[in-house]
């Protein structure tokens, strides 16, 4: 008898702590996240790695970087790798797993972030890794009604003001994924003292993804 195929669930998660990793180690959880098995380990070589990226796969300092990321991420304690040749078995450790904030999204939107790219007429320019990361952020932040700047993103997420607000305008405007708007000071009208979110379209809503 065949084994029965096991569906990958609809949604995935992210530890909130990840969102704070440098561009590589976030993309390699990003990847782990979507991609592996139900022994939450990825089989794969550098080549594919690339691809799920974005990235050019013949670049040696691509390779290079994918490879410390790697490894920066094992000595951190969060992933293990076993090497084959080139092929990398990727694996989330325990302490990995015993997340302790954690936000679930959607597999579909997280390939609509990863796809920003290939939008036709984008609003903005910005790169997937940062546009996911500021999604999942208000995500993780969606009961809080409290003005938030695109300042304090930035500082959370190791980033700058200016790829916030380009992520943010591309997730209000390109992905419909969140509803913005802006919050003034009530003493002092021309002051704005932030924006309040709300994270739409991720869970709930069944439409097609663009």
């Amino acid at each position: 008898m065949d084994n029965p195929v096991v569906e990958q669930p609809d949604e995935v998660e992210f530890d909130y702590d990840w969102l704070s990793r440098t561009n590589y180690q976030f993309k390699l959880l990003a990847l782990l996240a979507v991609l592996a098995d139900n022994h939450l380990a990825y089989r794969g070589t550098l080549t594919d790695m690339c691809n799920f990226f974005g990235v050019g796969t013949s670049n040696s300092r691509t390779n290079s970087q994918i490879r410390g990321a790697i490894d920066a991420l094992e000595a951190d304690g969060l992933l293990k790798k076993v090497i084959d040749g080139r092929t990398f078995t990727l694996t989330l450790s325990k302490k990995a797993e015993r997340q302790r904030r954690v936000i679930r999204i959607q597999r579909e939107w997280v390939m609509v972030a990863k796809n920003y790219a290939q939008i036709p007429n984008k609003s903005v320019s910005v790169g997937w890794e940062p546009l996911l990361k500021v999604w999942l952020f208000l995500l993780d932040r969606k009961d809080n009604t409290q003005p938030i700047t695109n300042q304090a993103i930035a500082d959370a997420l190791r980033l700058t003001p200016n790829v916030v607000k380009n992520a943010r305008a591309a997730l209000v405007h390109d992905i419909e994924a969140i509803i913005s708007k802006r919050k003034f000071n009530p003493r002092k009208h021309l002051h704005c003292i932030g924006c309040e979110i709300t994270v739409s379209a991720i869970i709930a809503d069944a439409r097609p993804a663009r």
